[in-house]
């Protein structure tokens, strides 16, 4: 029937689809955690770009239509999600607001380093 392939591989995995910086990084960390995938649209240049946001065994990645970023725990990826301005900062780390209007702007493109 499906030999050599894992039931894992045919898993429905709930996916949660938004927008960048609709949600805080920790918000994203808890979905992958809880086995979820993330899927951040962003506008650039015209058009509607998709990066998705997934943990495997105890990795977490990060895919762009660019390149394919990992990391090995949660506040590494927590960095790149507000880095990229995919997500706003967690609650804990500056009150629950989502950064400087400086910070906000000063974020590059994914895949751009």
């Amino acid at each position: 029937m499906l030999e050599g392939r894992s039931r894992q591989e045919f898993d429905m995995t709930e996916i949660t689809r938004v927008s960048r910086g609709e949600l805080r990084s920790d918000e994203v960390v808890e979905t992958v955690e809880d086995g979820g995938r993330v899927i951040i649209e962003v506008g650039m240049l015209g058009r509607t770009l998709e990066m998705a946001v997934r943990k495997y065994d105890d990795t977490y990645y990060c895919d762009t239509p660019v390149k394919l970023l990992t990391y090995d725990d949660e506040e590494g990826l927590k960095r790149c999600l507000e880095r990229y301005r995919l997500a706003s900062r967690s609650k804990d780390e500056n009150g629950g607001g989502e950064g400087s209007t400086a910070e906000r702007a000063a974020g590059d493109s994914p895949g751009t380093e």
